[in-house]
């Protein structure tokens, strides 16, 4: 997708965000916030950032099992960049390791695989993070996906992020099995390192942040709910956001999070307003991050120097 066709689908899906956000506080009042409130949602929106600087911490050391280095910082703008393009493109999340690997692609050209690496080991969290949160804060009431419900079929999903989470130590051993032009352009950067206590503490303490953005955006609304059933909330609607290739989930991801608080007892008309606020922190703001991040990126790379020489030849 080009830049342009990007920023017509960021102004698209604003107006319509705009809009439905404006039936949403027509139908459900907004309550007065006070300082407390606004501390928490503030408290929010950093939460949200410190979980994509993790996700930049993960990348930057799956780069550094490929056998080269970039900084932390680069790998923030990397993670910003990859955060941005999975939620303003359709089906974003399998460029996402595209655009991580473009970010530092002045710095190293082994970035694919490790940036691949990173995203399937946040997918693997989010799995066993649905699939053991449903086990352990099972819901009051019946959730049901395609009329199966959401408990019985948390034992496989937790299965199978156990298996996505160590079977990432195996992508250079898969790399065989890929088409010859995926497998040329990967075959440098792909590697067997199995996910050890730093990869651990990188996706969980990124999840975990993730998790504490959406308790302190219902907590400003004073929406009770425990640790565990934010953890199933989260991870459930995060991955159910993924599943239509909407960008981002965007409107898919808020039903979901209604559904399954409503399934704890909270019904819509209490976490409407929250969501919508929580939707702004864990969407929007990566969306413009991205655009900073990536601008700024392209601003010091050799193609805008290239450009700008020729304009100057030009005048």
């Amino acid at each position: 997708m080009s830049p342009k066709r990007v920023v017509i689908f960021a102004v698209v899906a604003l107006v319509v965000y705009g809009a439905i956000s404006a039936w949403v506080l027509q139908r459900y009042e907004l309550p007065p916030l006070d300082t407390r409130a606004w501390l928490l949602i503030f408290a929010s929106t950093a939460a949200h950032i410190g979980a994509i600087w993790f996700y930049g911490l993960l990348f930057k050391e799956s780069v550094g099992e490929s056998g080269d280095r970039i900084t932390a910082w680069l790998a923030f703008k990397a993670a910003m960049v990859g955060a941005g393009v999975a939620r303003l493109i359709p089906a974003g999340g399998a460029i996402t390791p595209v655009a991580m690997a473009w970010v530092v692609r002045q710095d190293t050209d082994r970035g694919a695989g490790p940036a691949l690496r990173t995203v399937m080991l946040n997918y693997a969290g989010l799995l066993i993070m649905a699939g053991g949160g449903l086990l352990i804060a099972r819901p009051v009431q019946d959730t049901r996906i395609s009329t199966v419900s959401l408990v019985v079929i948390a034992p496989f999903v937790l299965i199978a992020g156990i298996a996505l989470m160590f079977g990432s130590g195996k992508l250079a051993t898969l790399n065989r099995y890929l088409p010859r032009f995926a497998r040329e352009r990967l075959k440098h950067s792909m590697v067997n390192h199995a996910p050890g206590w730093e990869t651990q503490a990188y996706i969980w303490a990124r999840l975990a942040l993730e998790c504490l953005c959406l308790w302190l955006a219902l907590y400003a609304f004073s929406i009770q709910i425990n640790g565990f059933q934010v953890m199933a909330s989260f991870a459930v609607s995060s991955l159910a956001g993924g599943l239509p290739g909407t960008p981002g989930g965007l409107g898919v991801t808020e039903v979901g999070l209604a559904l399954i608080l409503a399934a704890y007892g909270i019904p819509p008309s209490q976490t409407a307003v929250a969501i919508i606020v929580f939707r702004v922190i864990s969407y929007w703001v990566p969306a413009a991050l991205s655009f900073l991040a990536g601008g700024t990126t392209f601003l010091k790379s050799k193609e805008a120097e290239a450009a700008a020489e020729a304009a100057e030849i030009g005048g």
